[in-house]
C-alpha cells in the first residue's frame, strides 16, 4: 500500500487527515502546519465562510474558525500535503479503484456507492465515519476527457464535510483579532 493510500484509508475510516478534521480550529491548524494560503471568500457578499489551503489541501472554515470541509484534487497525479512545523510532503495520488477497494476492505470500512444518471463516467464511494461527518471518494472512468474508458476506474477527488453546524456562534468577541479577517465584510 502506498503512503497516500494509507493516509486516504485513515481519512475514510476516521474523518481526519492528520489534524485536518471536521471542527478543527484554524488557529490550531496554523500553529501545527504554518499559515495557510488565502483561497478567498465562498460568497461574494460575505467574508465567511472562507477558503484556505494548506499545501494542496483545500479547506473551508466557518466564521467561528472551525473547519467545515476538505477537498483533495487527486486527478493531478500528486499532492503536497502539509507536515507539522510548516512545509509539505509530496504524495503520488494515482490510485485505481481496485487498489482503493482492497485497502478500504482490509481496513474494515464499509461504504455506499453512489452513481449518477447524468454522469455515467463518475461514481462516488461515501462513508460516514462519525455521526455528522461524511467522506466521499469520487472515481472516474478515464484520466482525461478524450481518453477511452479505463477498465479500472481512477480516484479523481476526495472530499470531507459535515452537516451539524447550522447556527454558527461566530468568533469569540472577547478574544483579540486573530488576523484572519474578524469582520463580517
Amino acid at each position: 500500500m502506498t503512503d497516500f493510500l494509507d493516509r486516504l484509508t485513515r481519512l475514510f475510516a476516521t474523518g481526519a487527515l492528520g489534524e485536518l478534521r471536521y471542527g478543527a480550529l484554524l488557529s490550531d491548524l496554523s500553529a501545527r502546519y504554518g499559515d495557510p494560503w488565502d483561497g478567498g471568500r465562498i460568497h461574494r457578499e460575505r467574508h465567511w465562510p472562507h477558503a484556505f489551503g494548506f499545501g494542496d489541501v483545500l479547506t473551508v472554515f466557518c466564521r467561528c474558525r472551525q473547519l467545515r470541509s476538505v477537498s483533495l484534487l487527486t486527478w493531478q497525479g500528486e499532492l503536497d500535503l502539509p507536515v507539522e512545523g510548516g512545509g509539505s510532503r509530496t504524495y503520488r495520488t494515482r490510485v485505481a479503484e481496485s487498489e482503493l477497494v482492497a485497502a478500504l476492505t482490509a481496513a474494515g470500512c464499509t461504504w455506499r456507492t453512489v452513481t449518477y444518471e447524468n454522469l455515467p463516467d463518475q461514481r462516488t464511494l461515501e462513508f460516514s465515519p462519525t455521526e455528522d461527518v461524511w467522506v466521499a471518494l469520487i472515481l472516474t472512468d478515464r484520466e482525461n476527457r478524450d481518453d477511452p474508458p479505463l477498465a479500472d476506474w481512477m480516484l479523481y477527488k476526495v472530499m470531507m464535510w459535515g452537516w451539524d453546524h447550522v447556527d454558527c456562534p461566530g468568533p469569540d468577541p472577547a478574544l483579540p483579532d486573530d488576523g484572519w479577517g474578524a469582520s463580517e465584510r
